[in-house]
């Protein structure tokens, strides 16, 4: 058998050189649905340069059922050199846009945008949005970190767009809905209360809800046994000043921010909560405002730090239910963890505890090791602590 075309390794323009493939070559001999189902497996990227393999192949991938715009390897480049970003940027926004005139499909699962972009790409970006809407899509992420990694400050990010919202509505010519988006997640995107609500209300599948970074939310107030949301996240949207969450059926809920006026009533399928409220992650009594589903929570992430000094004075609720403890724990010096050790207790039923140390300072002195009752659980099956330097407080955790 002949030596196949290689593919090329770039997404630009491949009017050059068509090779036809060898005449053996079963796998270009397979139906097209079942080659675009392969394409649609592959990196973005991968998937594009096979269109430099013959004419055959030149334009499945513009069948491909998702579009993820992954730009890891640039924005590692963008990290060691931030003024690449001048050039990388416009690269970026036309090869989005490239791609997005060229897609065939009548539908898509998957549109993620990844990259460092703010309010002055918004041109840009609203026409993504509008794009993955006709496209009737089913997740859409736009994912605009600051060099891929940190959070910028909220009058810079870009505004989510009301009008895409709007429904019935009309793009490219054709009426669509927002009832097919079943996954949103936006990081450095500002999401004001209105939008907030038209997406609970227009987008009447929506399961997961994900927001990281906005400046705009105020008051989060969630409602309704019409709504089929499953999962949320709220995290570092430093305006957010309440969340009221009622009658509905959400299974997962994650809050990290500021100290907030937190109200949770009537949720019987909520099973895993991950929550961390200000300086100490303890702050407005988080298990008075959680009450309402302790009896049937099966799974608890908290966030924490400086435990010695903000745990000692805390008494904590019997947990019947917890099979997963996950602590986050940021400590000082040799700050002592055995205040762990009666939130442990009021788990009876748990099977796995986590831990994760991350150390803010380093240990200054030795201390003696502090001995904590021994409690037995007949439930745990695993323990798992991350972050041991062999600190005082690190021995007194594992004796």
């Amino acid at each position: 058998m002949r030596k196949r075309a290689r593919v090329a390794q770039n997404t630009g323009d491949h009017r050059h050189h068509h090779h036809d493939l060898d005449s053996n070559d079963f796998i270009s001999q397979m139906p097209d649905d079942i080659l675009i189902s392969i394409l649609s497996s592959l990196p973005l990227k991968e998937a594009t340069s096979t269109s430099n393999l013959s004419t055959r192949w030149r334009y499945l991938w513009c069948q491909t059922d998702g579009l993820d715009f992954d730009a890891n390897e640039k924005l590692d480049k963008i990290a060691t050199d931030p003024k690449s970003l001048i050039t990388e940027r416009p690269k970026y926004i036309n090869l989005v846009n490239r791609v997005t005139r060229q897609h065939k499909a009548p539908t898509i699962n998957l549109f993620r945008i990844s990259f460092d972009l703010d309010k002055r790409s918004k041109g840009a970006i609203d026409k993504w949005v509008d794009f993955a809407i006709s496209k009737r899509f089913q997740k859409l992420e736009l994912d605009l970190l600051e060099n891929g990694e940190t959070l910028r400050q909220p009058p810079k990010n870009y505004v989510f767009p009301i009008k895409c919202l709007n429904v019935p509505k009309l793009v490219y010519g054709k009426e669509t809905e927002l009832k097919f988006l079943k996954s949103l997640f936006l990081k450095c995107v500002n999401v004001s209360e209105e939008v907030f609500g038209k997406i609970l209300t227009n987008c009447s599948g929506l399961q997961q809800l994900s927001i990281h970074g906005s400046g705009d939310l105020v008051n989060v107030k969630i409602s309704g046994p019409y709504l089929v949301l499953k999962h949320l996240e709220i995290v570092f949207c430093f305006g957010v000043k309440s969340i009221e969450i009622k009658n509905v059926k959400i299974e997962s809920f994650s809050y990290l921010g500021p100290g907030i006026t937190m109200k949770l009533n009537n949720l019987p399928m909520l099973q895993e909560i991950s929550i961390g409220e200000g300086y100490s992650g303890f702050e407005n009594n988080v298990f008075g405002q959680i009450s309402c589903c302790i009896s049937h929570l099966q799974i608890l992430t908290l966030d924490i730090y400086s435990p010695e000094e903000n745990i000692k004075s805390l008494s904590f609720p019997e947990l019947p239910k917890i099979k997963q403890l996950i602590l986050k724990v940021g400590a000082w010096d040799d700050d002592s963890l055995l205040q762990f050790t009666s939130l442990v207790k009021a788990c009876p039923n748990l099977r796995r505890f986590v831990m994760q140390l991350i150390w803010m300072s380093p240990a200054r002195r030795r201390r003696k090791i502090r001995h904590a009752d021994k409690h037995p659980h007949q439930q745990l099956e695993v323990v798992e602590i991350m972050g041991y330097y062999g600190r005082t407080s690190d021995l007194e955790l594992v004796v």
